[in-house]
């Protein structure tokens, strides 16, 4: 299958959007297929040395803050960054360029216009099969969580969508999501089903970062390492680890752990209260925090020397939205300590090991990293079992699989 990705938020390597479009590619490849990607046209070295690059694309929506004129530019910044797109995949696909598959790897309502248009014009001639996967958690739950709201602003985004209808019935689009969750917001905003493809994540094999750390794969008795990772955001909860982690250096002082915390800077709580290193923790001589990784094979080296992660997100932001952070885990063979009432719930019954703390409640995670603790030897031998079984779900193999076989969306 000859296979082009577009994604135009490959300019650097900020974020993990690198990661996750290599781990496609070098398991497409591996599997048999012809890849190339579309990239911005500025992107950086790394990028265009590591993977099949087509640098065409002028712009990049990540980039762009919100503008302080409102609704009307807004609007005028959507419709002008479909229009880029437009021209610069259309020149490209005109030029002779042709494909089985066209795969939009964050579609977002900036994007959506020009795909369309892109479909209309090129459908059965630059491509034979348009693939658009949205990522974006797009409605906001009751505090309950029984019912869903989404504002006003989204009204263009379900317009574009059901205007759809026709081509997803009739010819070769398809639009995805990756969680079962965001399967359900988007089909609640417009009607239409929405297809699950897996977020792919490839794990090296850590044995020589192993013996780099000078750890072995099967923990030996040492203190476990509990390590979070990732940006330091809102919706990551490391002020509510760090007052979980006070609790257990305080009151469960014969706990034998050390804490990883990766702090890539500081953040505002929505009251105004901004959010630093706790000063306690910066002086523990077991606790470690780390600044932003430069490249995977930092992140690899920290992974090899973790026994467990811990994930303190907030509920609002995971009710839907799956974790990159927990698959790694997983293909790890690590347990993680994760909230309830979550993505992650359901993940780690089928896929991971791991014990839920009631989310953003402190007192709630201390207890369960004690409890991961004390059930470790238990959970540890059911991540080991289950390592196969998430790497096969979350391959590469598998995503094109889907992609070859998906269904046209129907309402």
């Amino acid at each position: 299958m000859k296979v082009f990705i577009v994604e135009e938020a490959l300019k650097d390597l900020h974020g993990h959007w690198f990661q996750y479009i290599s781990d496609i590619v070098n398991g497409g490849v591996e599997a048999g297929h012809q890849i190339e990607v579309a990239v911005h046209k500025d992107a950086c070295p790394e990028i265009l040395k590591a993977l099949p690059c087509r640098p065409i694309l002028r712009s990049t929506v990540f980039e762009k803050k919100a503008n302080p004129g409102g609704r009307q530019n807004a609007l005028y910044r959507v419709l002008t960054h479909n229009y880029s797109l437009y021209s610069d995949l259309s020149s490209f696909l005109a030029a002779g360029n042709t494909y089985d598959v066209v795969i939009a790897t964050t579609t977002r309502l900036d994007h959506l216009m020009g795909y369309w248009f892109l479909y209309w014009r090129f459908r059965n001639r630059g491509f034979k099969h348009l693939v658009l996967i949205f990522i974006d958690s797009i409605g906001s739950y009751d505090p309950d969580y029984t019912r869903l709201h989404f504002s006003p602003k989204l009204l263009p985004l379900k317009y574009v969508l059901t205007l759809s209808n026709p081509w997803l019935t009739g010819g070769r689009l398809s639009l995805v999501v990756e969680s079962e969750g965001h399967a359900r917001q988007y089909e609640q905003l417009c009607g239409v089903k929405f297809s699950l493809v897996p977020h792919v994540t490839l794990m090296p094999s850590l044995e020589r970062y192993y013996e780099k750390s000078g750890k072995m794969s099967i923990h030996k008795g040492n203190s476990l390492f509990l390590g979070t990772f990732g940006f330091s955001r809102f919706d990551k909860g490391l002020d509510i680890l760090q007052k979980a982690i006070k609790i257990v250096l305080q009151q469960h002082r014969d706990l034998d752990v050390r804490f990883i915390v990766q702090w890539t800077g500081g953040y505002r709580l929505p009251d105004g209260e901004e959010v630093f290193k706790d000063p306690f923790l910066e002086s523990h001589p077991r606790v470690q925090y780390l600044s932003a990784f430069d490249k995977s094979e930092e992140y690899y080296d920290w992974i090899a020397q973790t026994d467990v992660m811990v994930l303190p997100y907030r509920k609002k932001f995971y009710f839907d939205k799956l974790s990159r952070v927990a698959i790694d885990a997983a293909l790890a063979s690590m347990p993680f300590v994760y909230p309830s009432e979550t993505w992650l719930e359901p993940f780690a019954k089928e896929y991971g090991a791991g014990v839920p703390f009631r989310a953003e409640d402190p007192a709630s995670l201390a207890g369960a990293i004690h409890e991961v603790v004390d059930k470790y030897a238990e959970l540890k031998a059911l991540a080991t079992a289950r390592k196969q079984f998430v790497s096969d779900a979350f391959s590469s193999r598998t995503f094109f699989d889907i992609i070859a076989k998906l269904p046209y969306a129907k309402k």
